[in-house]
């Protein structure tokens, strides 16, 4: 995998702050692969990632999944012999890493290379540098982070119900496709299909009895190959950063839909915002639901949802994140 002007700066970045080169000799690192991440991209990048891995002395094994689920499987039969689990795929990976993770105290690290990679940017790593995600990797820079929940799983990025939910089934079905280009398309294809859902939901104090278009859950703050719909979402805060969408039209969409890559959707009113630990959603439909990118099966009619604060050791590069929160 080549690299860019950008991740040879970044590198040089790295350097700077004094980020590289502080491995830990002693560390033994899980990487579960999934062959399937990316288009198969992943068996792709294996030999670079075992060339630079040896380079810099990290000890190491690969185990890879061959089924939905494996990754949570082998994190509990095999995690406890490790002292770093790293995920080498996309956010789907992550999440199934995640969800195997609860009763170990140790870091959890990304290789990104997915389709949408969406927590690893959420993360600030890049996602086009397996050179660069290695560095990171092995600087060992740890956040403990906020865990959501909803009905019994885990999810440590973003819960997307409604318009998102379904956006999301149909960009599965691209397979072909890859990054932003996938979610773009399959928001178009959505607009054609999809009608406001009615949903009782409750958070804070609030109830809402309405036809909705879309709520987005945010623990982190990017979704869809890099779109912003909790544009100030941070992953260690306790609380979530929830996304309101009531009712737009979809010229209203289309015009300001560069918005979400520049975090200023929220300068809409149609776009409300607010903080929270705990929702409920109700419905007597089925609502299109994904965690992390990965479609709820089946399909609940209600969403307990919840946070567990400071729930998981993660290695990222925390001081790229240059957001201005206030």
């Amino acid at each position: 995998m080549g690299e860019s002007t950008n991740n040879t700066q970044e590198q040089a970045r790295l350097v700077q702050h004094g980020k590289r080169g502080k491995m830990n000799p002693n560390h033994r690192y899980l990487l579960i692969v999934n062959p399937e991440a990316g288009s198969r991209r992943t068996m792709q990048a294996l030999p670079e990632i075992d060339h630079l891995l040896r380079k810099r002395g990290a000890k190491f094994e690969f185990h890879f999944t061959d089924e939905p689920g494996h990754a949570t499987q082998l994190v509990q039969e095999i995690g406890r012999d490790f002292d770093v689990v790293v995920s080498v795929g996309g956010d789907g990976t992550i999440n199934e890493i995640l969800n195997g993770m609860p009763e170990l105290d140790m870091p959890l690290g990304i290789i990104p290379i997915g389709t949408g990679n969406d927590f690893a940017r959420s993360c600030s790593i890049p996602v086009d540098s397996v050179t660069t995600a290695i560095d990171i990797l092995l600087a060992h820079d740890v956040k403990t982070l906020d865990v959501g929940e909803v009905n019994g799983r885990r999810f440590i990025n973003v819960m997307g119900i409604g318009f998102e939910g379904r956006a999301n089934d149909i960009g599965q079905k691209l397979s072909f496709l890859k990054g932003a280009p996938k979610y773009i398309i399959a928001i178009g294809f959505t607009f054609f299909s999809y009608k406001r859902i009615p949903m009782h939901i409750e958070f804070n104090d609030m109830v809402l009895d309405e036809d909705m278009f879309l709520l987005s859950i945010g623990n982190g703050w990017n979704v869809g190959g890099g779109l912003q719909l909790t544009p100030k979402a941070q992953l260690d805060d306790g609380v979530f950063d929830l996304c309101v969408v009531k009712n737009i039209g979809k010229m209203r969409i289309i015009s300001n839909f560069l918005k979400l890559y520049d975090g200023t959707i929220t300068d809409l009113p149609e776009i409300e915002q607010y903080k929270t630990n705990k929702i409920l959603i109700e419905s007597d439909v089925a609502i299109p639901v994904h965690t992390d990118g990965e479609r709820v099966l089946p399909v609940p009619h209600r969403f307990d949802v919840s946070i567990h604060p400071a729930a998981q050791q993660m290695i990222g590069n925390w001081s790229a994140d240059k957001r201005q929160l206030g």
